[in-house]
């Protein structure tokens, strides 16, 4: 097992490439190196799960969403200890949803694979991975490395924390984001949100642009 800065463990199975790998502590699934718009033929990363790694963690997301049909089309991120993990249509099943690199939403949304993206989780007050939920929101909203880039609408995204046996309000939740989402307008590829100052304090920077990606 190998150690992070942050005190915390690697999953035991956790691949390290060392010459990506920075030793930042964000991990897992998150590293920056971790992003599906790399052309590269094998998609290296800093950091890999040999069962999930992200070159087949973008495979079965585009998979997947290729079967999502009419409008309101989402797709779900789910947590394989959450309410979302039975829901078969639309739905890729991760062992935390921390795994998902933020820039995974915006491959999905910049290349309509869906209408809106579904993050399902745990419960706020018992995620099995201990911060799952925490760093998700905070990667989201802007707050923690790697930021969820200011060009991707927030109204296309939905956060939902609810426990296994919590199924029912899972699949309301899901279902009213597929209702709000039918109703909006074809989806600007920018959110309305401001670029990053680098006066403002860190935590309530937006994220920045970033020049020559798609």
């Amino acid at each position: 097992m190998v150690g992070r800065t942050d005190g915390m463990p690697f999953p035991t199975q956790a691949q390290v490439n060392p010459s990506l790998c920075v030793s930042c502590g964000i991990c897992v699934g998150a590293c920056p190196s971790s992003t599906p718009f790399r052309r590269t033929q094998d998609l290296r990363t800093g950091i890999d799960l040999p069962e999930l790694s992200l070159k087949e963690l973008r495979e079965r997301v585009v998979r997947i969403a290729a079967g999502l049909k009419g409008s309101g089309r989402v797709l779900v991120l789910a947590c394989e200890h959450g309410a979302a993990a039975e829901r078969l249509e639309g739905t890729v099943v991760l062992p935390c949803v921390a795994m998902a690199p933020p820039s995974l939403i915006d491959f999905v949304l910049s290349r309509n694979l869906a209408d809106g993206v579904a993050v399902a989780g745990c419960a706020e007050s018992a995620c099995y991975n201990r911060l799952g939920v925490t760093w998700t929101e905070q990667r989201i909203a802007g707050e923690r490395d790697p930021y969820l880039r200011a060009r991707v609408p927030r109204e296309r995204i939905a956060t939902i924390w609810a426990s296994a046996i919590a199924t029912k309000r899972a699949e309301s939740g899901i279902a009213s984001f597929a209702a709000r989402l039918a109703a909006l307008p074809s989806k600007p590829l920018r959110s309305p949100l401001p670029a990053s100052a680098a006066s403002r304090p860190a935590k309530f920077r937006e994220p920045a642009e970033v020049r020559g990606e798609p």
